[in-house]
């Protein structure tokens, strides 16, 4: 793959990180944060990730805890539930995951025969003919109350709440945090009446979470709260949690690095699902030539990429700015300039009001090396040319890709559970791990 002996991903310069041999510390670091992204099917990319943590690091770091803290949304956030579940075991933690996604299929997410699709066109046609058409008061007078149908979601979600009760073991998750292997837990979700984002945190209770414009649930995390996170708007259905309901965390929050600040972590390793844009030459980007009118697929790919739009770019740039802003601080003033500033700033705490220690926070990214949506489309043609006989949902795959260039096509990159699509971003996600082996080493040692 071109480009593979180049490190990126890093929000440090190579100048910051050496590849030099590395000496491991005695006791892993308990305040480094793993945080995963958002992304539908997507997500195998980040079990390849962590395969690779676990089976390819040197032993006493691989079989180490590694992470404290895990923040997820939306896939991530199942992928985080999961890890925080298995913390005790960390090899069966990389090689378990990855055989999850390697064995996954859309019948473990989502209901694909006819009568699921039947089931759903009656109740949107209804639903829409009634609430849109000012049908229902006609149908009251002539049939008496008839019984109301809300439409839920476009895909029937069933099976996808056997699977998490299958293969997360929830109570270890609690145990762990009892037992000190296990710091905090965050799944990010937005509460659909407001728009906020709600973040559900369980943490060890000595462990301060920082608020800010989130908002914060504490409670052990539930398979609820999973599924609320994953709850992509109009595809699947929303979830009521207590009295309100909550949808996918990606509306406002794709990549959770803001959780694991607010929790304390001074490290933290984030998976992206989005490929690094190419460097600008200054020069504004032009626009692809595409004289045929979007397809459907194109349009619905545009919708989810911006519903998982990645503003992790933003938030890396803000942390660097800010240790940069710290090391200029003691540079100018010696090196006890920030600590006589936080003694100064905890002077002006407050009852109700505390004012927040600075810090250097370090962050290192890893993103996917190729275009996504393009072995999507090259999965689903394979698909398309080998099973005669197709599924509904295969079927409305292929009216999606019909006029769409053969590239890509981001629409079925998120909901494509297909064994061949997902066993290559595991083996992505893997490649572009080993490909910043170096990087690793120094990010999770120093």
């Amino acid at each position: 793959m071109p480009g593979r002996n180049e490190p990126r991903g890093a929000s440090q310069t190579p100048e910051e990180i050496q590849t030099q041999a590395v000496t491991l510390p005695a006791h892993p670091r308990s305040d480094i944060a793993l945080v995963l992204s958002g992304g539908g099917a997507r997500g195998a990319y980040e079990a390849g990730v962590m395969h690779y943590l676990r089976t390819r690091l040197p032993k006493e770091l691989a079989e180490s805890p590694l992470f404290h803290i895990y923040c997820g949304t939306s896939v991530g956030a199942i992928n985080c539930a999961f890890l925080a579940s298995t913390v005790a075991d960390p090899l069966y933690q990389g090689v378990r995951l990855r055989a999850l996604w390697r064995d996954l299929r859309d019948t473990d997410i989502y209901r694909t025969d006819a009568h699921a699709l039947a089931g759903f066109l009656i109740r949107s046609g209804y639903f829409t003919a009634t609430n849109f058409l000012g049908l229902y008061r006609l149908i009251e007078r002539e049939l008496g109350a008839v019984r109301s149908f809300p439409f839920r979601g476009i895909l029937d979600t069933t099976p996808f709440v056997h699977f998490l009760r299958r293969n997360i073991h929830w109570r270890e998750i609690h145990r762990n945090i009892a037992r000190g292997q296990l710091a905090a837990v965050t799944v990010t979700a937005t509460h659909m009446m407001s728009g906020r984002t709600v973040v559900f945190v369980e943490k060890q209770e000595s462990l301060e979470f920082r608020i800010d414009d989130s908002v914060p649930i504490f409670g052990p995390i539930s398979a609820k709260h999973i599924l609320g996170s994953a709850a992509v708007p109009v595809i699947f259905p929303l979830i009521r949690i207590g009295h309100e309901y909550f949808g996918d965390g990606s509306l406002r929050q794709n990549t959770p690095l803001q959780p694991a600040v607010q929790l304390g972590a001074s490290r933290i390793l984030i998976v992206s699902l989005q490929r690094l844009p190419p460097p600008r030459d200054g020069n504004p980007p032009a626009l692809p030539l595409s004289p045929a009118e979007p397809t459907l697929g194109d349009i619905s790919g545009q919708l989810l990429n911006s519903l998982f739009l990645d503003k992790l770019d933003v938030d890396l740039q803000q942390l660097r700015r800010n240790n940069y802003l710290l090391g200029d601080l003691e540079t100018v003033f010696g090196a006890e300039a920030l600590e006589r500033l936080n003694a100064y700033r905890r002077t002006l705490n407050r009852p109700g009001l505390r004012i927040p220690p600075l810090r250097r926070i370090r962050s290192f990214a890893i993103r996917p090396s190729s275009d996504i949506g393009a072995i999507a489309a090259k999965h689903l043609r394979r698909v398309l040319r080998e099973n005669p006989v197709l599924s509904p949902v295969q079927r409305f795959f292929q009216k999606v890709m019909e006029g769409s260039p053969d590239e890509s096509n981001d629409f079925v990159s998120y909901l494509l559970f297909d064994r061949g699509y997902l066993e290559e971003l595991i083996d992505l996600g893997y490649a572009d791990a080993e490909r910043d082996h170096e990087h690793l080493l120094r990010f999770l040692t120093t």
